[in-house]
């Protein structure tokens, strides 16, 4: 039987000053996110850091995909967090992969894979948190020591910064009114936009708004990647015309012109080979597309560059995206189907079905 615990040693100043949360957010489901997520993390995990892998979405499909299911640990779980504010933020739980391989070249050897196990219920108490704050304010400030969810929340990520170097976020395909992912975006240093296609790029514009609007009271505004994850080869209905194979994408290609530096120049395309794929493809050996793009990530986290939300509120930025979107759009939608008014005509009841009617 295996030890119980694994002890984790607190970074050195230096290291700890620089820990990361990144947040890997779209509203359109089934776009990449959690793939994005486990990649990103395995990824820095090889390269020798400490990675705690949050699962921020009532679905878990992160926590299921590292391997921990819905009958396991429930007293290990995120709606613990929200349920007892006043005890200590240990319930996260260490993964031992033994197939786990550091990435050639890397000096460090693997880190530690924390994971911050999904629920579903975790939402649910989240509200009800954020509810008691706002209902009894100064009398639960007194008891908790938060003045509000949000504070409280941050702290949290604070305590966990100190032993991680990264902490990795999955979240909810939700936006309005949806609490884990306001604090998912008010806690994030970093934010990565997994996009697969047409549908996922023509709803950036919301995204953003919403974002910006979270974040307005925020001293530093987290900044932003996007990244083409399951895109196809091509949008159906445009042709190719460059030989490199992210550039063959249209969608990738406004993303491109209007975003500039934002936009990966490497992706991953959508493979059936890829869609199951577990030990090795997401990252936890051998070089592959995920490898390669995550790689990308983090490097452009390094480097000197304008803020994402300072960049939209440019003149023209988010038309000229939406003007190249909707030309896709028509491109690929040749056949539209044609909209009219219904005109609901009432018949009347026959005769008979009045006279049966009438004998009860």
């Amino acid at each position: 039987m295996g030890k119980k615990y694994v002890k984790m040693k607190e970074l050195d100043k230096e290291i700890k000053e620089k820990s990361k949360v990144i947040a890997v957010m779209n509203n359109k489901g089934g776009c990449g996110k959690t793939t994005t997520a486990m990649a990103l993390g395995m990824y820095l995990t090889r390269t020798g850091n400490n990675v705690l892998m949050w699962d921020n979405d009532p679905q878990s499909n992160l926590t299921q995909r590292l391997g921990l299911q819905d009958d396991m640990k429930k007293d290990n779980r995120l709606h613990y967090l929200f349920k007892y504010p006043e005890k200590k933020p240990d319930i996260s739980l260490i993964a031992e992969y033994p197939y786990l391989q550091r990435i050639p070249g890397t000096k460090e050897g693997v880190g530690k894979v924390g994971i911050m196990p999904g629920s579903h219920y975790s939402e649910s108490y989240a509200d009800e948190l954020d509810l008691r704050f706002k209902r009894f304010g100064g009398i639960f400030q007194e008891e908790t020591g938060y003045s509000s969810i949000f504070n409280y929340f941050n702290e949290r990520m604070n305590y966990y910064k100190k032993y991680y170097n990264f902490i990795v976020m999955d979240t909810a395909p939700a936006l309005e009114g949806n609490i884990l992912n306001q604090l998912a975006v008010r806690v994030a240093d970093e934010i990565i936009y997994p996009v697969d296609g047409l549908d996922a790029a023509l709803g950036i514009r919301q995204i953003l708004n919403w974002m910006d609007v979270q974040t307005s009271t925020l001293d530093t505004k987290p900044n932003g990647l996007f990244a083409m994850v399951k895109y196809q080869k091509e949008t159906k209905g445009m042709k190719s015309y460059d030989a490199d194979k992210m550039s063959r994408n249209s969608v990738y290609r406004t993303l491109k012109d209007v975003f500039g530096e934002f936009v990966c120049d490497n992706g991953v395309r959508e493979l059936k080979s890829l869609r199951h794929a577990t030990k090795g493809l997401p990252g936890f050996g051998g070089k592959t597309d995920y490898t390669v793009l995550c790689e990308e990530i983090i490097n452009r986290q390094t480097l000197d560059r304008e803020n994402l939300f300072e960049y939209i509120k440019r003149d023209g930025v988010i038309k000229d995206l939406e003007s190249k979107l909707s030309l896709i759009a028509k491109k690929v939608r040749k056949r539209k189907p044609e909209f009219k008014k219904p005109k609901y005509v009432n018949k009347p009841l026959k005769q008979e079905a009045i006279i049966n009617e009438g004998e009860y």
